[in-house]
């Protein structure tokens, strides 16, 4: 098999397993849930063992749950809405982030984790302390957000990450709504804050930073806005020309995630990988093609994803169509805060002894 050959049956496979586990009928199925559990453990040589995992809020805020190594993500976020007062109905409006803040720089939403993955493992294999698993809400049209005015808890929730978001500046507020949003901040008007967001450009959107892109030519730098049933993004040549380019969902006709094979002199660490997401839209009458490359492809195919099953005409119909996204490949973050690695050798000598795990990173299963 020649070295074309083989790098075309590798993409292959990728594109094989990412639309695997993005089947619903798949993912619900408890023979599936249970097989990837087991490969997940094996693969790692990892017991089932007792321990105390964290789970942050936006507000830099966590709770403690008790769980085990095996304990799916799907358990853990149940666990964890419960010990936050949040009714086991609205879990379907929330979802486990791998987040990543560092001391004197840029927050980022590095992943979402996946419901069967296994969020232990994630903080397993990472390296750096400046990751963790976070609750956030999990949809991409901001009138959702009607759906959890019933919940005290949930719009806690909702309120911490709006703050967020103003506060990173990933929405763009006018002077005189950023005044406004101030003044509730001071009077803590959880209420009228959210109220006034829902107003502001780009509020409910991802924001991804870091990316570069082969448009409007290579090696411009491109930041995105996802949600709200659109894809806005705001592309920097390297010559200095700045172009806008917002792409509705339904323009968008297909895209694709690759896990990029480091060069030669490159060592790949499990913190970053080397990913692209490529998509293809309609403009006009032609078909136009650009490649993001960024570490949050997965995450950005997710919220793609994620904005056609909100979409209500088609909602049945895509749910079954192939989504490209989610990771197989297996992209291992791995920190932990407060010495979590000095911990792992007690943990696995012992089944009935507790770890306090901390910050936890990204697992593109």
């Amino acid at each position: 098999m020649t070295k074309a050959m083989t790098n075309e049956r590798r993409l292959q496979l990728e594109q094989y397993l990412q639309q695997i586990v993005s089947d619903p009928v798949v993912t619900s199925s408890e023979i599936f849930m249970e097989y990837f559990k087991k490969l997940q453990m094996d693969t790692f040589n990892m017991p089932t063992v007792q321990l105390i995992l964290r789970i942050y809020m936006p507000d830099g805020a966590a709770v403690e749950l008790d769980v085990q190594t095996s304990d799916s993500a799907e358990r853990v976020l149940e666990a964890a809405l419960f010990k936050l007062g949040v009714s086991r109905e609205l879990g379907e409006y929330f979802s486990l982030f791998i987040t990543h803040k560092e001391a004197k720089g840029p927050f980022t939403v590095v992943k979402r984790i996946a419901g069967f993955e296994l969020p232990f493992l994630t903080i397993w294999n990472l390296e750096d302390d400046q990751f963790q698993i976070e609750v956030r809400k999990w949809y991409m049209n901001p009138s959702n957000d009607a759906m959890l005015m019933g919940s005290t808890e949930a719009i806690d929730l909702l309120y911490l990450q709006a703050v967020q978001e103003f506060q990173m500046e990933w929405t763009r507020p006018t002077k005189d709504q950023q005044q406004k949003l101030q003044h509730c901040l001071k009077q803590q008007n959880k209420l009228k804050f959210l109220e006034l967001m829902k107003t502001v450009e780009y509020y409910g959107y991802l924001h991804i930073t870091s990316c570069t892109s082969d448009y409007p030519e290579c090696d411009s730098e491109v930041t995105i806005w996802v949600g709200n049933n659109e894809m806005s993004c705001h592309f920097y040549s390297p010559g200095g020309h700045a172009e806008n380019l917002r792409l509705s969902i339904k323009d968008l006709i297909c895209w694709n995630v690759t896990l990029l094979q480091p060069k030669k002199q490159e060592v790949m660490s499990p913190n970053h990988q080397h990913l692209e997401l490529k998509f293809d839209y309609q403009q006009g009458s032609s078909l136009k093609c650009i490649t993001i490359h960024t570490e949050q492809a997965f995450l950005l195919s997710s919220c793609l994803k994620k904005m056609l099953s909100e979409r209500p005409v088609h909602r049945c119909k895509e749910e079954l169509e192939i989504q490209v996204d989610k990771a197989t490949c297996k992209s291992n973050i791995r920190p932990e805060q407060n010495g979590v690695h000095a911990k792992k050798q007690a943990l696995l000598k012992d089944k009935r002894e507790y770890c306090v795990v901390d910050n936890i990173s990204d697992l593109d299963l």
